[in-house]
């Protein structure tokens, strides 16, 4: 009999079975995480962008009409606070990370329904996901290391 230490090999199987219970129950917790942000920051996203053009659209079409000079400055203020907080706040990259990200997890999801998936090298794809999708939110979306690689979302 085959012995890992001070396991049988039946044992070791149970072991690579929770281990691969355990790695898929993370990598789908993570999927979802990074679902609730695909939806939220595109919301947060086109809502500042949409927000910001009706705004300014509607000061263009108020400022014609006599006496609402006030309704006027006021959308043209929000209209910039909206583009202001929009492009500081960075939804859109948030926005795409997450989308690129859920869309690794549905790919590392594939491979794990696999009859012998490769356990370490779905670990080490989980690993770098993170590391790129941490990246992507922080860094300049232009250097996706997605993009470089040759890798499609």
């Amino acid at each position: 009999m085959f012995f890992s230490g001070d396991r049988t090999m039946s044992e070791n199987c149970e072991a690579v079975q929770t281990e691969k219970e355990r790695l898929e129950a993370s990598i789908k917790q993570w999927q979802q995480e990074r679902k609730h942000g695909q939806v939220f920051w595109s919301a947060v996203h086109h809502s500042a962008l949409f927000g910001s053009i009706i705004c300014s659209i509607a000061a263009g079409a108020v400022v014609q009409m006599d006496g609402h000079q006030t309704l006027a400055s006021a959308l043209t203020s929000i209209a910039a606070v909206l583009t202001g907080i929009a492009s500081y706040g960075r939804f859109d990259r948030k926005w795409r990370s997450n989308r690129l990200s859920r869309s690794e997890a549905d790919r590392m999801l594939v491979d794990m329904a696999n009859a012998k998936p490769n356990i370490d090298a779905i670990r080490e794809q989980y690993k770098l996901a993170i590391e790129k999708h941490d990246a992507e939110v922080v860094g300049d979306i232009n250097d996706d290391p997605r993009q470089q690689s040759g890798s499609k979302p």
